[in-house]
C-alpha cells in the first residue's frame, strides 16, 4: 500500500511483514528537503507500529552532511528505534559519494542500528522478513573469494587530473566501496600531515617503526646501538615533529606512509 509519494521519495506499508519500505528517487535535493521526508518517514513508522524498515537509496544521490549527523541519530534513528522497528536494512546506492556518506555516518554516529546492505531490493525483503533462525542462514553480501578487477585509467585533455574506473563483481561491492573508503581516509592523512612525516630524520623513522612494534627504550637502544637516553631523545623529537598525542597516532603514520 503506498503511504506516501513525493518528487524524493516513495514510501510503501506492506502490512502483512509489518515493513515500511521507503525508495528514494534520482532527483536532487537539499539539506532541508532530506530531513523533512525522514521526518515523514519517521512519523510513519509511528503511524503504522513498523517493525522493520528498509531503505532503497539505489537511485539516490546525496552525500550526507557532517553537520546533520546528529540529527539523524537523535531526530530519525532514535525516534524509529523506539516506536518499534527492529530491523533496518538498506539497498545499496549506485552513487558512490552517497554510500560511503551513510556507512560513514553509521561508523562515527554510535547509532541504535546496525544496519545491513544489500544490493537488491528483493534480497534486503527476504533478509528483513525471515525469522531469526531463517536469518542466520541467509548469505549476503559475500564476496568472491578471488577475483581480479578491471583497471582502467585515463587522463584529462591538460594531463592535469587522473580518472581511476574500477569494474569487479557486483557481489564484492558492499566490501569494496568500504575499503575504497579506508583508502580515501588514509590518503587525506597523507595529504594532512606529508610535511610533518617529511621533517623526520632516517633514524627518527628507524625509531619510529620501532615504537609502534612495542620495543621499549632499551631494546631500541640495543638494536640500534646507541644508548638509551639518545633513544629518548629521539622519541621525544618525534612525539613533538608529528604532533602525536598517542601510540594510536604513531600507528597511523607508520601504516599511511609504509613504515610497517
Amino acid at each position: 500500500m503506498l503511504v506516501h509519494d513525493s518528487t524524493f521519495i516513495t514510501v510503501d506499508y506492506i502490512e502483512s511483514k509489518s515493513l515500511l519500505l521507503s525508495k528514494w528517487k534520482q532527483a536532487c535535493i537539499s539539506d532541508a528537503d532530506f530531513m523533512h521526508e525522514l521526518v515523514l518517514c519517521r512519523d510513519l513508522c509511528s503511524r503504522f507500529s513498523a517493525k522493520r524498515m528498509i531503505i532503497d537509496q539505489e537511485q539516490f544521490c546525496f552525500k550526507i552532511p557532517l553537520e546533520i549527523f546528529t540529527w539523524l541519530e537523535d531526530e530519525f534513528n532514535l525516534p524509529v528505534y523506539r516506536a518499534g522497528v527492529e530491523d533496518l536494512a538498506f539497498v545499496l546506492a549506485r552513487d558512490s559519494n552517497t554510500q560511503l556518506s551513510v556507512m560513514n555516518f553509521f561508523e562515527k554516529a554510535d547509532s541504535v542500528f546496525n544496519p545491513i546492505f544489500f544490493y537488491e531490493q528483493q534480497q534486503a525483503i527476504d533478509w528483513i522478513t525471515a525469522d531469526k533462525k531463517e536469518k542466520g542462514n541467509i548469505e549476503f553480501n559475500r564476496p568472491p573469494e578471488a577475483f581480479e578487477p578491471f583497471i582502467d585509467i585515463s587522463l584529462n585533455p591538460e594531463k592535469t587530473t587522473a580518472t581511476i574506473q574500477l569494474e569487479f563483481p557486483i557481489d564484492s561491492l558492499p566490501h569494496s566501496l568500504n575499503t575504497l573508503k579506508q583508502h580515501m581516509k588514509k590518503m587525506n592523512f597523507m595529504r594532512e600531515n606529508w610535511s610533518k612525516f617529511l621533517s623526520l630524520t632516517k633514524r627518527e623513522k628507524n625509531i619510529l617503526k620501532l615504537l609502534v612494534k612495542g620495543f621499549q627504550n632499551q631494546k631500541i637502544a640495543e638494536k640500534l646501538y646507541i644508548s638509551e637516553m639518545t633513544v629518548k631523545t629521539h622519541r621525544r623529537n618525534i612525539i613533538k615533529k608529528l604532533d602525536a598525542k598517542n601510540l594510536i597516532d604513531l600507528y597511523k603514520y607508520t601504516l599511511t606512509f609504509n613504515l610497517i
